[in-house]
């Protein structure tokens, strides 16, 4: 990815040793000790009763964490439940031939709801008739359905798939809100930790319907996941909305 200063972005693509927790954050931590300035999770579990305990290993200085919100529906994962971790629900987003919205809904298989475990952040005390006491996930949202989804290539008939296919999942959203917030980070004078990022990204928020809101993010007000619907503002589905990145990106830098 380039960045609007000329300079170019790496991509460190880090493969954990396995499925275990371990492993897992041991990966994380490679990825935070290499340089990482963004980090994109396409992972999670259900959430545990020592979730809090591995909060550490996304709160880094100058470091942002994404993590996919799941894909079967209502329900909250973690990391992407923690506080420290940005949160990425799915939409249906359906573009015409100029790829401009058409509409854009919830998607079905969108993770999301209130932790068990997490209290409240005081960047989600804007939407507490949502989440009432407790951390809502997701945070916001990126196209996820498969049948809207983006286009890649591979050449080893990974899944038995070969050449151009089509994916989705909130697993795309994840790395793609991770490039969104590595361009914001390009054009800053200092990167941003996941903390000032979700503190900026409510914060330009601000309520339903405000000039902000309007701005910066696209609300999405239809679809559920099947516990949940996305409603006007922010909502289990698709948290605070999809990005209206030609706005924010630079909003963000500020």
């Amino acid at each position: 990815m380039g960045s609007r200063s000329g300079s170019t972005t790496k991509i460190l693509l880090v493969v954990a040793a396995s499925s275990s927790l371990s492993d897992l954050l041991s990966a994380e931590n490679y990825a935070t000790n290499h340089g990482a300035q963004v980090v994109s999770n396409s992972w999670g579990a259900g959430e545990f009763s020592s979730e809090t305990y591995y909060d550490s290993y996304f709160n880094h200085s100058g470091v942002a964490y994404t993590a996919s919100s799941g894909d079967n529906g209502y329900g909250v994962e973690w990391p992407a439940a923690s506080k420290n971790v940005i949160g990425v629900g799915g939409t249906t987003l359906n573009l015409d031939s100029y790829g401009d919205r058409l509409s854009v809904s919830g998607w079905s298989g969108s993770g999301g709801g209130t932790s068990s475990y997490y209290s409240r952040p005081s960047y989600q005390n804007n939407w507490t008739s949502v989440v009432g006491s407790s951390r809502g996930v997701p945070d916001i949202a990126f196209d996820a359905d498969p049948n809207t989804g983006v286009a890649v290539y591979d050449t080893t008939r990974y899944q038995g798939q070969a050449g151009w296919w089509q994916v989705g999942g909130t697993s795309l959203g994840a790395p793609c809100w991770a490039g969104l917030i590595a361009l914001a980070d390009s054009g800053s004078s200092s990167p941003l930790s996941s903390s000032q990022a979700l503190a900026k990204i409510y914060s330009l928020a601000g309520t339903t319907g405000s000039s902000g809101y309007n701005t910066n993010f696209y609300d999405v007000t239809s679809g559920n996941n099947g516990g949940y619907y996305a409603q006007s503002g922010y909502d289990l589905v698709t948290g605070i909305g999809e990005p209206q990145a030609n706005n924010l990106i630079p909003n963000m830098e500020q």
